[in-house]
């Protein structure tokens, strides 16, 4: 996946979190945009660290996980939380390919 399509995620990641009054992750999310933002290639030292950031947000205790959509009919939270795990599925195994 391009660094660009990665910036989109995290940016509709973070969006999805801010509709849900969730601004806990936006220094870490604004981080590794700023990284991916300068495009480094896998192995690198800013891949590394934008990796870093992204597993320590989304695997930690009161991470990425703890944060789920609940507005809405029970169809629309459905569809906007499998959304929500589809975006942090993508990233998590972008940031596996280093």
């Amino acid at each position: 996946m391009k660094n660009t399509n990665l910036i989109n995620l995290l940016i509709e990641l973070r969006e999805i979190f801010h509709s849900e009054n969730c601004r806990n992750f936006d220094a870490g999310i604004n981080a590794i945009i700023r990284i991916l933002s300068d495009d480094p290639l896998p192995n690198t030292n800013d891949w590394a660290q934008a990796t870093s950031i992204y597993r320590t947000m989304a695997g930690s205790k009161s991470g990425f996980s703890d944060v789920y959509i609940d507005r809405g009919t029970s169809e629309q939270r459905v569809a906007a939380n499998a959304r929500l795990d589809a975006i942090r599925q993508m990233l998590w195994d972008a940031f596996e390919r280093v």
